[in-house]
């Protein structure tokens, strides 16, 4: 595990990179209008997970950011971005518990529409790491969300790490959270996340026959660029994060990061370059990767 002061350079870096990519984004825009030029629209998914208690009120704040900057949409629903305008979408992992006690009162508050990825098979379980693990919402919790507000998306069944699964176990896990999901809700169930976001170009195929109509993943791209899209990236965010830090992410300023990452792993498999990065295996780029798609 990394140590704070690295990390805290890591998010310094990243926030300064991204910083110049919001400024050249504004120029860019800028220098459109005196064209005479319409901006086109943008559309960034924040990808929230847990909300702790003492979190609450950064939370709110954030939200409260993102009424100021954008127009919050529901992402579950047909997308058409207008011209010079900035959107935001907001998606919560996992379901755990705290999201009805902590943040469904903020969202009601603001009448802000989210949409949260369930695993189906965790329902009132504790999940998550060996001494880190909490609790899931319940069946009875899941069916008291406002429908108008919340929609429910599957998160597969049991949380697994997709890619390294056989095709016939990838298929069961999204076939299953789905319909089990619908029986038990008595709501459809059409958008789903990748777990760890993990993912491939046959996963989304298996997702397409299994009749979602849209897949999200942790690669912070812009979104809706095509109203008919059907793998839409989403930017992880923390209430933790800092106030500038979020400003970036809503802003789809780091963009920037995939390209970086692919950078990285092309050096990183140089046979030249090998050697200075140490002897890494496929399967641990592959969760590294994901690892870093993950975090802020």
């Amino acid at each position: 595990m990394k140590n704070p002061s690295t990390l805290t350079c890591t998010r310094l870096l990243k926030c300064g990179i991204s910083l110049g990519v919001f400024a050249a984004t504004n120029l860019q825009t800028l220098l459109a209008r005196l064209l005479g030029r319409d901006s086109r629209g943008t559309c960034v998914v924040l990808d929230y997970h847990s909300l702790p208690p003492d979190q609450r009120t950064r939370f709110a704040e954030q939200l409260d950011t993102l009424l100021q900057l954008a127009e919050p949409i529901d992402v579950s629903t047909d997308i058409q971005l207008r011209s010079g305008v900035r959107y935001a979408g907001v998606t919560f992992d996992d379901a755990f518990e705290n999201f009805v006690h902590q943040a469904l009162p903020e969202l009601e508050k603001r009448n802000m529409p989210a949409t949260l990825f369930v695993i189906s098979d965790a329902l009132d379980k504790a999940f998550g790491p060996a001494g880190c693990a909490e609790r899931v919402m319940s069946l009875e919790q899941l069916r008291s969300l406002p429908t108008g507000l919340i929609s429910i998306g599957s998160h597969t069944a049991t949380h697994p790490m997709l890619p390294l699964l056989s095709e016939s176990e990838a298929r069961m896990e999204l076939v299953q959270s789905r319909k089990s999901l619908e029986e038990r809700l008595r709501r459809p169930v059409l958008t789903f996340s990748f777990p760890f976001g993990g993912f491939s170009q046959r996963l989304i195929e298996l997702c397409r026959e299994a009749g979602y109509k849209r897949v999200f993943t942790t690669l912070p791209v812009l979104a809706f660029t095509d109203p008919s899209e059907f793998v839409v990236g989403r930017v992880r965010v923390d209430p933790t994060d800092w106030p500038l830090e979020f400003r970036l992410k809503l802003a789809g300023a780091y963009r920037w990061l995939p390209a970086a990452f692919a950078f990285k792993r092309k050096i990183v498999s140089c046979p030249i370059l090998r050697p200075f990065f140490g002897r890494m295996g496929q399967g641990a780029r592959s969760l590294s990767r994901i690892r870093e798609l993950s975090s802020r």
